[in-house]
């Protein structure tokens, strides 16, 4: 009689409602990447026939989820003076990789020639793709590039 009154309320229970609806896992936030301490620099470009100019721009970039890493894929540099410029990071093996939680330093240059008047400022921007395959970006603050050698 036992078994009986088990599988009656088993049976009951099946039939009353609707089935209930699996628990959606929501995918997890892309990494957050932010470029902190960016410092910007400019010299004479001294390896060119005409007269040039040579930017760096030092930084660290940071992954402040904790979640997952990013590889840094592009660079975009844009100028006060109006000049822009666009460029990849090497994806060789040492490529410039973030971890969860961590920051790395980072220094990019850039060239210009024929140039003899450099820009006041920049603003400066990378895409990622973090190691889930989910691209992103983030832009520094403009920054005061200082002269060097002039």
């Amino acid at each position: 009689m036992r078994a009986w009154l088990v599988a009656v309320a088993a049976a009951a229970c099946a039939c009353g409602g609707s089935p209930a609806s699996p628990t959606a896992n929501p995918s997890p936030p892309p990494p957050s990447v932010a470029i902190v301490g960016l410092t910007a620099t400019v010299e004479p470009l001294l390896t060119t026939p005409q007269p040039g100019l040579l930017y760096r721009l030092t930084y660290q970039v940071r992954e402040t989820t904790g979640r997952t890493g990013a590889t840094l894929l592009t660079q975009h540099f844009a100028f006060s003076n109006g000049a822009m410029a666009d460029g990849n990071f090497n994806t060789a093996p040492n490529s410039a990789h973030v971890l969860p939680s961590a920051t790395i330093s980072i220094q990019s240059t850039y060239s210009v020639y024929p140039a003899t008047v450099p820009a006041d400022r920049i603003q400066f921007s990378v895409g990622y793709m973090d190691d889930g395959g989910v691209s992103g970006s983030s832009v520094a603050v403009g920054a005061d590039i200082v002269r060097v050698g002039f």
